[in-house]
C-alpha cells in the first residue's frame, strides 16, 4: 500500500495456511503462490508489551513499540540501537526519551480524547469493530461510535490521528500480507445488491472458488456484492451445500437499507452457525458511516480516508481484479485499476476480468471499450476479459496472472 515508514518495516504474525491442522487456517497456498523474495525485513519487530522489548533489547532498530510502558524496566538505553525505532504511545521517563530521539529512534506521543487508536499495530478483528454491540442496534458497535464521532470531530488533532491511524494501517496491511504470502485478488462489485440474488450468488461463488485455489480474497468489506465475496470466501473450507444453506438464513434481510437490524443479525447467525471461516480480506472506510461491520471478513483493513484505501485496495490486488456489476463507484475502480496496469505502478500488470452481461452488451459496455482502448494502446490489451460466470471469471485469474509475481511488493511508483 501507501506508507513506507518504520512502522512498514516492522513484522508481523504469520497466519496458517489452508489445512485445519497447521493453525486452524484455511488458505491453502501452492508455492506458485508463495513470495520468491522477501521486500519487508521480517526480522524488525513490532513490540506491543514489556516482556517482547525486553527479549529484542538492544536490538531495536527500525522496531515499532506500541503502547508500552517501560518507566520501571531496568534497560540500558544508550547502548541500544534504536536507529529507525518509532515508540508510540509509550510511557517513558523523560530521560529515556531524550536519549531516545538522540539516538536516532522517534517517540510518538499519547493522542488524548479520541475514540480510536491512532498508532495500530494490527489489523482490525471482527470482535474489535463488533465490541459493545446490543443486539438489535447496529449504531452500537465500536466501528459504528468511531464512524459517528469523526463526522463531528474535525479539529486539527483528530484530522491528524486519522493520518497516523491510515499510515499503521497500511504498515499493519503489508506486514500481513507479507506473512500470508498468497496472492491477492481483489473483486469489486456493488454495495446495493440485495443478497440471494443471481448476482449474489455468483460472486459468492467466485470468493469460495478463488479461497480453495489458495488465493486471498479482498473486497471493499461493505454490503452487496462485497459482501457476497467475503461470504463466499468465509465458507470456502465447509461443504459445497454450506452455500445454499447460509443463503437460506440470509435472505430473510437482503438489504442493509431497508432493515439495518435484520440484516445483521442475520449475518451473526451464519457466522456462529459457521464459525471458522477461511481467510480473507476487507478493506472498508469511515467514509460509508452508516455501512455494517461485514461479518464474512476474517481480516479487515478500516481506513478513515477513503481515497488511499481505494487505490491501495487495488494495488495489493495483484493476483488480479475482478469486476463485478456496479454503479459509479465500481467505475472508477475500474479506470483506477486501469491506470494503476497502465504505468505499471505496482511493478507488475495484473488481469481485470468484467463479469456480467452488463459488461458485454448493456449499460456498461461503452465503458468497457474505453478500458479496451487503452489497454491495447498501453500493450497489455490482453489481460481484460469480459466472461458470463463465476467459473469463468475464476479461469481467466488463472490463465492470466503473472506465474512470477513477487507477494508483495512495497509501491514503487513510476511514470
Amino acid at each position: 500500500m501507501r506508507s513506507l515508514g518504520a512502522a512498514e518495516r516492522a513484522a508481523g504474525r504469520r497466519p496458517g495456511t489452508r489445512a485445519p491442522s497447521e493453525r486452524d487456517q484455511n488458505v491453502r497456498v501452492g508455492e506458485e503462490a508463495r513470495a520468491t523474495v522477501p521486500v519487508l525485513r521480517a526480522e524488525l519487530p513490532v513490540i506491543t508489551t514489556v516482556p517482547d522489548l525486553v527479549a529484542r533489547h538492544p536490538d531495536l532498530a527500525g522496531a515499532w513499540v506500541v503502547g508500552v510502558d517501560a518507566r520501571d524496566v531496568d534497560l540500558d538505553w544508550i547502548s541500544a540501537d534504536v536507529s529507525g525505532a518509532v515508540f508510540a504511545r509509550c510511557s517513558l521517563h523523560g530521560g529515556t526519551i531524550e536519549t531516545l530521539t538522540a539516538s536516532g529512534a522517534v517517540v510518538l506521543p499519547l493522542m488524548p480524547d479520541l475514540p480510536f487508536d491512532p498508532y495500530r499495530a494490527w489489523l482490525y478483528s471482527n470482535s474489535e469493530l463488533m465490541d459493545g454491540y446490543l443486539p438489535g442496534h447496529p449504531d452500537t458497535t465500536f466501528s459504528a461510535r468511531i464512524g459517528v464521532a469523526c463526522v463531528v470531530m474535525q479539529e486539527p488533532l483528530t484530522v491528524l490521528a486519522k493520518g497516523i491511524h491510515d499510515a499503521c494501517i497500511d504498515a499493519a496491511l503489508m506486514r500481513f500480507l507479507t506473512e500470508l504470502g498468497a496472492l491477492v485478488v481483489g473483486i469489486m462489485g456493488s454495495h446495493t445488491t440485495p443478497r440471494g440474488t443471481p448476482d449474489y450468488m455468483a460472486v459468492a461463488s467466485l470468493g469460495r472458488e478463488l479461497t480453495r485455489e489458495g488465493f486471498v480474497v479482498a473486497t471493499g468489506g461493505g454490503p452487496g456484492l462485497m459482501e457476497a465475496a467475503n461470504f463466499g470466501a468465509w465458507l470456502a473450507r465447509e461443504p459445497d451445500d454450506a452455500l445454499d444453506a447460509a443463503i437460506a438464513v440470509l435472505v430473510d434481510a437482503p438489504r442493509y437499507d431497508v432493515d439495518p437490524p435484520a440484516y445483521l443479525e442475520r449475518a451473526l447467525e451464519v457466522r456462529k452457525r459457521w464459525p471458522n471461516g477461511s481467510t480473507n480480506l476487507g478493506v472498508p472506510t469511515w467514509l460509508y458511516v452508516d455501512e455494517p461491520v461485514n461479518q464474512f471478513a476474517s481480516h479487515i483493513a478500516k481506513y478513515f480516508q477513503n481515497s488511499i484505501r481505494e487505490n491501495g485496495l487495488l494495488a495489493i490486488a495483484r493476483g488480479g481484479v475482478v469486476f463485478t456489476p456496479g454503479g459509479s463507484g465500481t467505475l472508477q475502480e475500474l479506470f483506477t485499476d486501469a491506470a494503476q496496469n497502465d504505468y505499471t505502478m505496482y511493478g507488475v500488470q495484473s488481469p481485470m476480468v468484467l463479469m456480467g452481461s452488463e459488461y458485454r452488451d448493456g449499460a456498461l459496455s461503452d465503458a468497457v471499450a474505453a478500458l479496451q482502448a487503452l489497454a491495447d494502446r498501453g500493450g497489455w490489451g490482453h489481460l481484460v476479459r469480459v466472461v458470463d460466470s463465476p467459473s469463468a471469471a475464476f479461469g481467466a485469474i488463472r490463465e492470466l496472472r503473472s506465474p512470477d509475481l513477487v507477494v508483495p511488493r512495497p509501491p514503487l511508483r513510476k511514470r
